[in-house]
């Protein structure tokens, strides 16, 4: 992991959305960082539905007004152009306590991602928890790394030192 542009990431849907919503936010600038790749990005045909159909969520679209149509449409062409979208995903973990998480890991495993990047607790509680699945997770996916946007920025940044 010596250079930035060898870092395998996935996102999670919440990274996309804040991405789309708020366009000078960490989550946008994560996602700068596939556009002027210094991250190889990672999604598969699942995360792109599920981001589609959480983007065009009349609840959301009324909340976040600057979210139309349009710009749903123009933010899915953008991850389709800097993403790498897997075609197989194998189910590579079960996890119980958000099963809704699942594909997100299992893209990570596909991927050999070294981070996945989240706000979501449930999946930043595979790093720190102590129950079965926590010390599981972490003993099959040692490489793996889960962590907020923030953290991850800064990661990058150190990594991208000369």
């Amino acid at each position: 992991m010596s250079k930035p542009a060898s870092l395998r990431v996935v996102f999670d849907c919440n990274v996309f959305l804040q991405a789309a919503v708020r366009e000078s936010g960490p989550a946008a600038i994560c996602l700068g960082l596939a556009e002027h790749r210094h991250i190889q990005l990672y999604t598969s045909k699942a995360i792109l539905r599920e981001v589609r159909e959480v983007l065009n969520r009349p609840e959301l679209q009324t909340r976040f007004i600057t979210l139309t149509n349009e710009r749903v449409d123009a933010f899915m062409e953008r991850l389709q152009a800097v993403t790498k979208r897997l075609h197989r995903v194998p189910r590579a973990f079960s996890y119980p306590r958000d099963v809704d998480d699942e594909p997100y890991i299992d893209l990570a495993a596909a991927a050999n991602a070294d981070y996945l990047v989240s706000r979501d607790k449930d999946l930043l509680h595979l790093m720190t928890g102590h129950n079965k699945e926590c010390t599981e997770f972490r003993q099959k996916f040692r490489h793996l790394e889960i962590v907020e946007p923030e953290p991850f920025l800064q990661i990058v940044k150190t990594l991208r030192r000369p």
